[in-house]
């Protein structure tokens, strides 16, 4: 009976071990070797935990900008965490293994997993064969692991530092937090609008190359910028909105670069929010789920023509309602699920905030050339094709409250940027009111008043 007892035993440690040291290796592959989106189970929980963990934290921050302080440490936190966790679960897979061949006990089998991983030798003092192959494997296993890390965290940071500029950019010239309105503003005060549609196309690039990075680096939707009132969402919310404000007022700039920022924003925030915010069935965490998910392929009321960004020229449109439908696909194949039937691509601005970002411009000297009503209409038909997912996104994780960029979970005030035009009127009424009206500053070696 007891050798009955200790076979089964035996039996079970290998196979719970084979199981173990397969899930932690397709883990390790499908996250850091192959260079796309790949579910695993165990970088999912890694990431819930985390993140979950981090939010819970947050939570006790009364301002905004301490959640954001407690937030911040989620995204290292993942890396680190799961470096630990696919080396706790290779000592408890390598344990089982050399519990099951040679009969050591599981305690002592642990042990010597355990410093095999690590390279710190070997304290198992049997002369099974096959145990020691189990060591040597180990050995080897260990330093792979720690090297596939090293060599992943450059990759992690160069991508977050490419990021990050840009977002820096925009920090200085759309205000800070970024908005839209005040982009064009701060252009229009600086008499660089003729740069303005190059500025813009330059976010397209950006826009694509933040789609590709961030769903083949899923933790670094959790790395967040280096100051509270900057997020990435924020900075891709304003170019879309300074776009699509470019488009509604305007016709003789150029506004073919604002369109392919556009295009390749909504397709971004579209494919993140897929992969990153939207509800998907239970059943699409499941293995082999794409035997489960046919059933729901009717939840698909994606089509290019909600996609697509309005124009008023018909060439434009239909190049903007194909790209659109190949993203369509791009989404459904990639991902099984789309958006449900109770999430509608709509907008909640305001006409009253579109009128009041008009009249920021119009005090810009911004060309306002097209009647205020069809422009509000060209607007939020823009917006809505992208407004919803970037919302739902910002409201998962908790970016910065900038203006326009909808609720979150918590109540939390707007932070406005320092508006250029109120600061060039405050400064003229100051000039205007001084003896010589003269806003220039005193010589240096003048006396001050």
């Amino acid at each position: 009976m007891n050798l009955t007892v200790e076979l089964t035993s035996r039996a079970a440690a290998l196979l719970f071990g084979t199981l173990l040291f397969i899930m932690a290796t397709l883990s390790l592959l499908r996250t850091v070797v192959v260079p796309r989106y790949l579910r695993s189970v165990i970088t999912d929980g890694v990431l819930a935990a985390v993140v979950g963990t981090s939010r819970l934290v947050a939570r006790i921050g009364r301002t905004y900008l301490r959640r954001d302080a407690a937030l911040a440490w989620a995204g290292p936190m993942i890396i680190i965490a799961l470096l630990i966790t696919w080396l706790l679960i290779y000592v408890l897979a390598y344990g089982l293994l050399i519990h099951g061949f040679s009969g050591e006990p599981i305690g002592d089998a642990l042990r010597e997993s355990g410093s095999s991983l690590l390279t710190l030798g070997t304290v198992g003092n049997n002369s099974n064969n096959e145990a020691t192959q189990i060591d040597f494997l180990a050995a080897l296993t260990g330093p792979v692991v720690i090297a596939l890390m090293i060599g992943y965290l450059p990759t992690i940071y160069q991508t977050y530092i490419d990021r990050e500029v840009q977002v820096t950019l925009m920090a200085a010239a759309g205000g800070e937090p970024a908005w839209g309105p005040e982009l064009l503003s701060r252009i229009c005060l600086s008499k660089s609008i003729a740069d303005l549609p190059e500025h813009l196309a330059s976010w397209a690039p950006w826009a694509a190359k933040l789609r590709m990075t961030h769903v083949t680096y899923p933790m670094l939707m959790y790395v967040r910028s280096g100051h509270g009132t900057r997020h990435f969402l924020v900075s891709l919310l304003t170019a879309m909105d300074a776009s699509a404000l470019l488009i509604a007022l305007n016709t003789s700039l150029p506004r073919t670069p604002s369109y392919i920022t556009l295009q390749h924003g909504s397709n971004a925030v579209q494919t993140l929010y897929v992969f990153f915010g939207a509800k998907q069935p239970r059943v699409y965490y499941l293995p082999f789920r794409s035997i489960w998910l046919r059933k729901y392929k009717h939840l698909q009321p994606l089509s290019a023509k909600q996609l697509k960004v309005p124009s008023r020229d018909a060439r434009i449109a239909a190049v903007h309602q194909a790209a659109a439908a190949d993203a369509e696909k791009a989404l459904t194949t990639s991902v099984l699920v789309g958006l449900l039937d109770t999430e509608k691509l709509t907008t909640t601005l305001t006409r009253a905030e579109f009128d009041h970002a008009v009249d920021i411009l119009r005090r810009s000297d911004f060309p306002i050339e097209v009647p205020i009503d069809d422009a509000w209409e060209m607007f939020r038909a823009t917006r809505a094709t992208y407004e919803y997912p970037i919302y739902a996104l910002m409201r998962k994780l908790d970016a910065t409250p900038a203006p326009w960029s909808g609720p979150r979970n918590f109540d939390t005030p707007t932070m406005w940027p320092t508006l250029a035009i109120d600061v060039f009127e405050q400064d003229r009424r100051a000039s205007a009111k001084s003896p010589d009206g003269s806003s220039n500053p005193p010589a240096p070696d003048a006396p001050h008043q």
